[in-house]
């Protein structure tokens, strides 16, 4: 098994902004936040490179985004500026169970759960519906097993993270 690791891409914060809550601050850069979702209340600090440019009351990001998720340096990239001190739901967030990688190393599909590929990968669509969705596991780790097999015969590269 692969350790995950993060693409920067955000998507899994871009919906967060209606689950996590600016509720006060103890001064800057701690602010205290509540995550719903999680049921959780965090004492948060604002990374240094964001501390001149974070105010919660005039965001520049969309409003369904995490109050916390600013634009990264590299084009197409997203950052969390509290990353050091971020909910536990975050920190135990895993948006993929699988990354699937063509021979040439380029990121052909991705898979949350068992049965949700991502991909536009018309091939590897087709090998997901026709041979991976019917397999039947004892467990996780036998699924994983067999799917793997099945995708690495076709080419493809996997990485299976826990």
């Amino acid at each position: 098994m692969a350790e995950f690791v993060c693409t920067l891409c955000g998507r899994c914060c871009m919906g967060m902004g209606r689950y996590v809550n600016i509720v006060g601050s103890t001064g800057p850069p701690r602010v205290i936040c509540v995550h719903e979702l999680g049921k959780e209340t965090v004492y948060a600090t604002v990374e240094k490179p964001y501390r001149n440019t974070f105010d919660p009351d005039e965001r520049d990001t969309p409003k369904e985004w995490c109050p916390f998720l600013q634009k990264g340096e590299h084009e197409g990239t997203f950052v969390c500026i509290i990353h050091a001190t971020r909910p536990k739901f975050c920190r135990d967030f895993v948006c993929a169970t699988m990354r699937i990688y063509t021979q040439d190393g380029v990121e052909s599909g991705r898979v949350k759960g068992h049965f949700n590929l991502v991909s536009s990968d018309d091939r590897l669509n087709a090998l997901w519906n026709e041979r991976i969705k019917p397999l039947i596991a004892r467990n996780d780790v036998d699924w994983k097993a067999q799917a793997a097999e099945i995708i690495e015969s076709e080419g493809y590269r996997l990485e299976v993270y826990e």
